[in-house]
Formats: C-alpha cells, structure tokens, sequence
C-alpha cells in the first residue's frame, strides 16, 4: 500500500472533485457521442478526461512537475500547470488551423468541381476553345459589369475573345446582368473572394483549351481597351505572363495609407524574390492557358501577389506592362479596412514565399 499512498493525494478537496467531475462528463460525452465524431475528436475527448482525472485525483503530477522544478510553495505548482496547459492549447491551435486549412480547401475544390460538371454538361467548355479567354470575377458588381463587359473587344491581336464572368455568390443579380450582356456566368453558391472566382475561372478556361487566359476586374478600374498590350507579348512568345502595372502606366489617386502599403510591398515583394516588381497588387494580367496548371494557388482574397510570386519562383518568363487603373464605376471597395488589407496582403506574400 505504501507505493499507493504516495501516488493518490490524503485529501480529496473540494477543487479536486470538481476536477473529477469534469473529467468523467468528458469521458462519458466522448463515449456517448462516438458514433457523431471523428475517431481523432474522441482521442482528443478521452485523452483530455484522462489527462484532468490524473491531474485531480492522483499525485502524479505533481512529481512530473517536480522533475521540471515547478515546487510547491509560492504558486509553483499552478505555474507549472498553466505552462504545460498553454503548451496543450497551443497544439490544439495548430490543429485547429490546420483543419480549417484543409476544410477551405475542400470547399474551393468542391465549388470548382460543382461549376465545372456544370459547365462541361452545357457544352461551354467549345465556346473557349484557342481563343482568348476573359475572366471577371465578380461579387455584388450589378451596377459596373455590363459597362465593363460592353467595353471588351470581340478580338485581340486577331484572336477571337470568349467571356466568363465568374458570380462570386452575388446578392444583387450580378450573374444575371453579366448573362444579358453576352458573358458565360459560372457561379459560387457562396462568397469565397476573389482568388476562389480566378481559381474556377483559371480551370474552366484552361480545362476548355484556352490560348490565352486574362484577367480583369469587374468594377471599371480596369480598361479592355488596354488589352492588347497585355496579350501580344504573350501571343508573341515573348514571355507567358504580362502582369499590368499601374506605377508604370497611371493611376488616379487613392487614400495615402494604401498608396503607402502599394510601395512598400512592392520593394518586399522585390526583395524576397530577387525580382524588381513594380505592381504586385494589381489584377489586370495574361497568362499563357498552359501554365496555369504549374500555379499553386491557394488565396481566397489576397490573390494578385501569389500569382506573382509563384510565377517567379517557378521560372514562369514574365514581364509588366503599363496600364491605366481608374476609379471604380459604382459602389464602394470590396477591400477590407487598411490595418486588416496590410496585415492579410504580408501574409499572403510570406505564406506564398515560404511553401
């Protein structure tokens, strides 16, 4: 009995079975609802009741945390116990990241899967064959998008043009305007962001046999007008990506923060990549339909700096453009505030660096 002794506690506080209490729920929840969670989530559960009904019902732990020189006196012990917990949580944190990663990537695949049998199944993918695809994501552009795609040219550099507008989940009927206006709509059931739209429309296009795939933005600030300036190196063999820059070409002004943040990530991404970059934030490109597929593009919002920096770094030859981009027809900016726009766009560009 004497080993026994020295692992149970003499006194069983009122501290320690609330403890064991809570850890018995645990376990019986874990048990109870086996059947409707994931066999990882019930290890979790039963490892989480067992880990607490240690911890309140045995001195094991305060000998481990001895070992770690957590003492008792002076709130030594409840040191150690926040120590090892945050250490815990912090690996569900991870965790929890990781899921949710994952689950967004499943939901992207699902809707490009969705649009794409969609698609496929109305014969579209013949209307894009060897011409130059056009792709305008959209979300809630009712009012600019049948101006802008009026303004698109039937042909570019000789080449026929097809337009697919891709409805980002619209609430203002943007899909149905963008129809009458003559563009192919392929639409999410949900808002996903703009990088979700390009990524469906990159694979719609690219899938369909696209010669040229480019992109621009369905609020005006973007000239069709320009287009060909993009394209023809791209038909030429020049290169196989012609990115447009406003600080080569012209720009109306915008608020001074953003004016700022455009400058300053334009010499990291420049750094980073060993590459000048004048514009890594601008939308308006054309790519070669054929090395779309060598992309990996993950971004839901701060799209237009991965698919620059993946360019680079896959030796993809590129070139920019000067480009015009004026004010938005209607509406208001789809950006988030300043802070929360300077915060995701570093992260999108050190995320896209590091993988």
């Amino acid at each position: 009995m004497a080993p026994l002794a020295g692992i149970f506690p003499s006194e069983l506080t009122a501290l320690r079975s609330a403890g064991l209490l809570v850890a018995a729920g645990i376990v019986a929840f874990a048990v109870l609802r086996r059947r409707s969670l994931r066999n990882v989530d019930v290890l979790i559960l039963l490892a989480a009741g067992l880990g607490l009904a240690v911890v309140s019902g045995t001195e094991v732990t305060d000998k481990l945390l001895s070992a770690f020189s957590f003492e008792r006196g002076n709130g030594g012990r409840i040191l150690g116990l926040a120590v090892f917990a945050i250490f815990v949580l912090f690996l569900l944190v991870l965790r929890a990241i990781s899921q949710a990663g994952r689950n967004s990537r499943q939901l992207s695949a699902v809707l490009e899967g969705l649009a794409w049998e969609e698609f496929r199944q109305a014969g579209l993918p013949e209307r894009f064959r060897g011409k130059i695809a056009i792709v305008v994501p959209a979300y809630d552009e009712a009012e600019s998008i049948g101006c802008v795609l009026d303004l698109i040219p039937d042909e570019v550099c000789g080449v026929p043009t097809a337009v697919l507008v891709v409805d980002d989940g619209s609430r203002d009927g943007t899909g149905d305007v963008a129809a009458r206006h003559g563009a192919i709509v392929a639409r999410h059931v949900i808002n996903r962001g703009g990088g979700a739209a390009l990524r469906t429309g990159y694979r719609l296009t690219a899938d369909s046999g696209a010669e040229v795939v480019v992109t621009l933005d369905a609020d005006g600030q973007h000239l069709p007008a320009e287009m060909e300036r993009l394209v023809k190196p791209v038909l030429e063999r020049e290169v196989d990506v012609a990115h447009g820059s406003r600080v080569l070409g012209r720009a109306d002004r915008d608020h001074l923060a953003r004016e700022l943040g455009i400058v300053f990530f334009n010499r990291l991404v420049s750094l980073i990549t060993r590459t000048h970059v004048t514009d890594c934030s601008n939308g308006y490109r054309a790519v070669r339909a054929t090395v779309l597929p060598q992309l990996v593009l993950r971004q839901e919002q701060f799209h237009t700096s991965e698919f620059m920096i993946e360019a680079i770094k896959r030796g993809i030859p590129a070139k920019e453009i000067p480009i015009t981009v004026e004010r938005r027809l209607h509406g208001h900016s789809k950006k988030p505030a300043v802070v929360r726009y300077g915060l995701g766009f570093a992260n999108a560009i050190f995320r896209t660096w590091l993988r």
